[in-house]
């Protein structure tokens, strides 16, 4: 996934970023509950790609602390919207969605 592509990321759907390299979007309007389900987390946090259109990553908040792997092209996507020299990575599945679906 690239920068280019979070401009005017389509409400009612959401993609998956999984730490083997698999992309995939699922054509439905995203919950918490489906989320946390999805990228197999109990606690979320968000980081925000695009402020303008309002696209974030949603993240497993313990996902680090768990021990679980990092996620290359989540990591790869952060350092594109912040700088290549961002100091953390992200461990775990994601999803990149638009927040105005949960307004």
């Amino acid at each position: 996934m690239t920068v280019k592509e979070l401009q005017n990321y389509p409400r009612g759907q959401y993609t998956i970023l999984r730490v083997n390299g698999e992309k995939y979007d699922v054509h439905e309007k995203p919950t918490l509950r489906k989320l946390e389900k999805e990228i197999g987390c109990e606690c979320i946090d968000t980081i925000i790609l695009d402020k303008k259109n309002m696209t974030v990553m949603i993240v497993d908040d313990t996902g680090m602390i768990d021990k679980k792997p990092v996620n290359a092209a989540a990591t790869a996507l952060m350092w594109q919207v912040f700088s290549d020299h961002y100091p953390y990575s992200i461990h775990g599945d994601v999803a990149i969605v638009n927040d105005e679906d949960f307004a």
